[in-house]
C-alpha cells in the first residue's frame, strides 16, 4: 500500500489482513469468493474451483482435477461469490469531538472513524472483495463505488485524510438515497456517532435491510461522552449548533447518564429488531483491538 492515514502504523494493517468478514446472508457478486450466494442450480453447480483447505468436505473435492493435477481443489456445488461492501462515514460536526480527559494522544471520533473505515477497507480488498465509501452529514459529500483495486483504495485514502468533519448531520434522508442507490445486495458497515433523529436514522436502517443488505452499526462514542468526567463548573457548546450553556456537573451528572442510557438501548434494541449487528466503539480501544474482538465474536456466532 502506497499511502497510509496519518499516524496509522503498517503493522496495525498487517494484523488486519490476518481477520476475516465473512458476510452472514446471501450477496450478489460476480467473482469466486467466500460468501454465499443467492444463486443456486445446476447453471452455477461447477462453476469454479478453490484450493482445497482444513475442514471441507471430502465430498467436494474434485477427484478428476486431483488424478489429473496431483492437487487438491474443492468444486463449487453452491456458488460463492465476492463481497460488494460500502462503508458510510459520518462526517458530521459532532464527529469532530475528542475528549479532554485521559490519554492526550487520543483520535477524536471521526479519526477514529477514519482508521477503522480505512482498516476495513484494506481487509476487505485482501480478502478479494469490492469496497465503496460514502462520506455524509446532512447530505452526501462522496461517494466511491465499490472496486476491488489498488488505485481505488488509495483514493479512498486520499478521501479520508482530506474531508474534515463540518455541517450538521441528518442521516435519515442521506441513507434512504444510498439504499436506493446501492443496487446489489451487500454488506453495509455505517460509522457514525448517531447523534441525530434516532427514529429517522433507524427507519433508514430498515430501508437498507429491506433491500437485501446485511448491515453492521459501529458506535463510535468518546469515553467522555459515556461517563461524564467533568467535575467542576463547566461551558458546554452544542457541538452542530450555536448553543451554549454553563453547568455544574455535579447538578447534571445522573439526568445526563439517565438520558445517555436510553439513547444507547434504544439504538442498540433498534439494531437487533432490524437484524443488524451493533458495535459499541470507544475511542480510548485501540480500533485494530476493537475490530479483533468484534470479529472474533461474530465469527464464534456464526460457526
Amino acid at each position: 500500500m502506497a499511502k497510509t492515514l496519518r499516524k496509522i502504523e503498517p503493522k496495525r494493517l498487517m494484523a488486519v489482513s490476518r481477520m476475516e468478514l465473512v458476510a452472514r446472508q446471501a450477496v450478489e457478486g460476480v467473482l469466486a469468493g467466500r460468501h454465499p450466494s443467492p444463486f443456486h442450480g445446476s447453471s452455477v453447480e461447477y462453476a469454479d474451483h478453490r484450493p482445497y483447505t482444513i475442514g471441507d468436505e471430502i465430498r467436494s473435492l474434485d477427484w478428476k482435477l486431483l488424478a489429473k493435477t496431483d492437487k487438491h481443489y474443492v468444486k463449487l456445488f453452491e456458488d460463492q461469490t465476492n463481497l460488494r461492501c460500502n462503508i458510510l462515514l459520518d462526517t458530521s460536526r459532532s464527529m469532530s469531538f475528542r475528549g479532554t480527559a485521559g490519554d492526550a494522544q487520543r483520535l477524536s471520533k471521526c479519526d477514529y472513524a477514519a482508521h477503522l473505515a480505512a482498516a476495513l477497507g484494506y481487509l476487505m480488498l485482501r480478502q478479494n472483495d469490492a469496497v465503496g465509501l460514502a462520506m455524509f452529514d446532512h447530505q452526501l459529500r462522496h461517494f466511491l463505488p465499490p472496486r476491488s483495486t489498488a488505485t481505488h483504495f488509495r483514493h479512498m485514502l486520499e478521501r479520508l485524510e482530506t474531508t474534515p468533519p463540518h455541517e450538521q448531520s441528518n442521516m435519515g434522508p442521506v441513507m434512504h438515497a444510498l439504499a436506493g442507490r446501492l443496487k446489489r445486495r451487500g454488506l453495509v458497515l455505517l460509522l457514525s456517532d448517531l447523534l441525530d433523529d434516532t427514529d429517522a436514522m433507524l427507519h433508514a436502517l430498515g430501508h437498507l435491510r429491506h433491500r437485501g443488505h446485511e448491515v453492521i452499526v459501529f458506535h463510535i462514542m468518546d469515553p467522555d461522552e459515556l461517563s461524564f468526567p467533568y467535575d467542576r463548573l463547566t461551558r458546554f457548546k452544542d457541538i452542530e449548533g450555536q448553543g451554549t450553556v454553563v453547568a455544574n456537573p455535579a447538578n447534571v451528572r445522573k439526568q445526563y447518564m439517565e438520558r445517555l442510557d436510553a439513547f444507547l438501548n434504544k439504538v442498540k434494541r433498534g439494531c437487533h429488531e432490524r437484524d443488524a449487528d451493533y458495535v459499541l466503539a470507544s475511542t480510548d480501544m485501540p480500533w485494530d483491538r476493537m475490530l479483533n474482538a468484534y470479529l472474533g465474536k461474530r465469527h464464534r456466532i456464526t460457526n
